[in-house]
């Protein structure tokens, strides 16, 4: 993915709302609104006919009322805030700063004494406006209607606020928009005035909109770099290469990246001034790191849709998701669909379903023509910090990751609801701060990049991520209330419903361990290594002989090899001691603390089984099927303390708590009717 030249042929190709030079500045509204709200665009008048300065209803908002008036936002960090059209939060620059950075940059252009420049003087000249103060009040508050209506009032502007005195009464906060309130006399709280447009009314009746008057407009398309440019070359210029376009022009510069968004997809590949000069001595920027105006507006063009159309949210961090043709032209109109159902991928509940809305979806014909490039960041609002980037993903490769954790998922249809690639998202711990941001996401997103894109993946690191969710999650939920690893979803799970977080865990990562197996970027082969049983137990009773049969015909599935499936049975053992413990009102189950879920080695595991069994003896569990498991562990496990135990502290631990997930949800055949009821009240969960 070459990020500048795919930006600038999506600032190309893809349509743009309004579709003027003005286009790539306009911004979409910021302001949440509930669905009862009623939105209003207001004027903030200043009427040269009554002298006074008053906010107007001009009509309901629209969509279209940001191109038509104008709405670039405000402008970023320290540049002068000379845009005129604000969202009525952001009020504070309209009756501050704009017009005295309006003038200066109006002065700085050589354009003050137009007709814009002379307005500006005219309504400082009769106090309507300061266009020589930076802090404070940048309109007269005595010309406000309020103030003229009632002299006793005092109103002091405030950083995010207005604070209003009235005589004999206590001083009050408004935030802008009650601000305005105060002007309009609306007490419906569901009217909000969203958009303010400044108007002046002269003498004559005439309305000046200031936003789209001529001498505006041209200041703003000189400040920005916009409209047509001049490749002439004149005495004495010198021609440079634009590195995006590769052609010789007079207008190729690197002063250009000065003008892009702080906090969009531009600046992730504008490096520092040092870091563009060569050699890294401050000198020729233009000759190594520079556009020209034409791409420069192409850029600017492809940020504004990037950032409306393929912006998405994966894992709890902010993503641009941005589909690139493999061959030709293609249509990025037609991919912002497909963006839409990659979001789709991430966050339904099954993959299956997803698929099927593919296939049957208008994007199937064409989808092995697409990559798809994820570039996860995050924003202040000032800057943008990089945490992942995922390149060059051909769809069908993301298709066929779907459909191979959907088939996973299908083989433990009895014991697990469904898989999709979002659930990774969940089952992978993430610490978080006081803030909330995410510590650890780097991991989650990591597995996400190797599984993408093929790289490989250590074994060792999916065991330990399956006992870490187990060991954090399992302490979570003893608490009263869960205050970390909020991504793995733990409230659910809460009052009594541990085993179902146990098992939504274990089956989870085995469908991610196949799936990784399948693909080939495991580090080594985990599933395969064991063979179907030769003989059956015959053990007098048919529901034992079944329930050992059932198990062995999972663990041939899984394909365990001996080592595991002897644990396997140790975690029969220890679910059957935890349904007594549970049943014996012993609710948290505490035989699970003896289970060390940062590992455990093959002398405390044996350890861990000799406690079992007497603990089957304390609580007269000591039954047929006890014994079978117990046969099964013993022949799977027999002469282990000679040979090399070939599974990791990690894997003895995710293999023991198999057999107890496979055991949660499953009848076993000695239950006693009390226990048998007991655990039929227990309501299994929705995955």
């Amino acid at each position: 993915m070459n990020l500048p030249q795919l930006t600038a042929y999506i600032g190309k190709n893809a349509n743009v709302g309004g579709n003027n030079e003005f286009s790539s500045l306009i911004k979409g509204l910021k302001v949440k609104l509930k669905e009862e709200d009623l939105p209003y665009t207001v004027f903030l008048v200043f009427d040269l006919q009554n002298k006074e300065i008053n906010f107007e209803v001009k009509d309901e908002f629209k969509e279209k009322h940001l191109d038509e008036y104008y709405y670039f936002g405000n402008n970023s960090a320290a540049a002068a805030q000379y845009y005129l059209v604000r969202e009525s939060n952001s009020l504070k620059y309209l009756l501050g700063k704009v017009w005295t950075d309006l003038y200066q940059t109006l002065s700085r252009y050589n354009l003050q004494d137009r007709e814009m420049g002379q307005l500006l003087k005219k309504l400082a000249d009769q106090s309507y406006i300061f266009i020589n103060k930076k802090d404070g009040w940048g309109i007269n508050p005595d010309k406000l209607t309020i103030i003229k209506e009632q002299p006793q009032l005092e109103v002091e502007l405030l950083s995010n606020s207005v604070k209003i005195k009235a005589p004999e009464q206590e001083e009050k906060k408004l935030n802008y928009e009650s601000f305005i309130r105060l002007f309009i006399k609306d007490e419906n709280k569901h009217n909000r005035f969203v958009l303010v447009v400044p108007v002046v009314k002269m003498e004559s009746g005439e309305e000046v909109v200031l936003s789209t008057h001529k001498d505006y407009l041209e200041l703003v398309k000189l400040v920005n770099n916009l409209g047509p440019s001049s490749s002439e070359k004149k005495p004495g210029e010198k021609e440079k290469v634009c590195y995006l376009c590769g052609r010789t022009r007079t207008d190729v510069s690197s002063k250009y990246s000065k003008k892009f968004s702080r906090s969009g997809i531009n600046k992730i590949f504008t490096t520092t001034t040092i870091n563009t000069s060569p050699y890294l001595r401050d000198f020729n920027y233009d000759y190594v790191y520079a556009t020209c105006q034409e791409c420069y507006q192409k850029l600017l063009a492809g940020e504004k849709i990037i950032s409306e159309r393929f912006k998405g949210r994966i894992a709890g961090e902010d993503v641009f998701i941005i589909p690139e043709g493999l061959f030709g032209n293609f249509d990025y109109n037609h991919l912002y669909k497909l963006k839409k159902d990659i979001d789709l991928a991430f966050q339904i509940s099954k993959a299956d379903e997803w698929l099927q809305q593919l296939e049957t979806g208008a994007m199937g014909d064409n989808l092995n023509q697409y990559a798809l490039n994820f570039i996860f960041y995050r924003s202040d609002g000032n800057s943008v910090t990089i945490l992942e980037t995922i390149e060059d993903v051909p769809v069908l490769r993301f298709q066929r990751i779907l459909e191979k954790l959907a088939e996973e998922a299908f083989k433990l249809q009895a014991h697990l609801r469904s898989m999709s690639i979002g659930h990774i998202y969940r089952i992978i711990p993430v610490r978080i701060n006081r803030q909330g941001e995410q510590l650890d996401i780097g991991r989650v997103l990591s597995f996400y990049k190797a599984l993408l894109n093929g790289e490989q993946v250590k074994a060792g690191n999916l065991f330990s991520y399956a006992v870490e969710a187990l060991d954090k999650g399992l302490r979570q939920l003893s608490k009263e209330k869960i205050d970390n690893f909020i991504n793995l979803n733990l409230r659910r799970y809460q009052n009594g419903y541990e085993d179902f977080y146990i098992k939504n865990i274990i089956m989870r990562y085995l469908v991610l361990i196949h799936t990784c197996q399948g693909f080939g970027i495991l580090d080594k082969k985990v599933f395969g290594g064991g063979e179907r049983m030769n003989e059956e137990i015959t053990t007098g009773s048919e529901k034992v002989d079944s329930a050992i049969k059932n198990m062995e015909a999972f663990l041939y599935r899984q394909g365990l090899c001996p080592e595991a499936r002897a644990l396997f049975y140790v975690g029969v053992l220890l679910y059957r001691v935890a349904l007594a413990q549970w049943f014996k009102e012993h609710k948290k189950k505490p035989v699970l603390k003896k289970v060390h879920f940062q590992g455990m080695n093959q002398k405390e595991v044996y350890q861990l089984y000799n406690d079992l069994l007497e603990k089957l003896r304390q609580y007269n569990r000591w039954s047929l099927f006890s014994e079978a498991v117990m046969n099964r562990f013993h022949h799977y496990y027999s002469g282990n303390f000679e040979r090399k135990w070939p599974l990791s502290e990690q894997a003895n631990v995710f293999y023991i708590m198999s057999g107890y997930a496979y055991m949660v949800g499953t009848k076993a055949p000695d239950l006693t009717p009390e226990e048998e009821k007991a655990q039929e009240d227990i309501v299994p969960e929705e995955n």
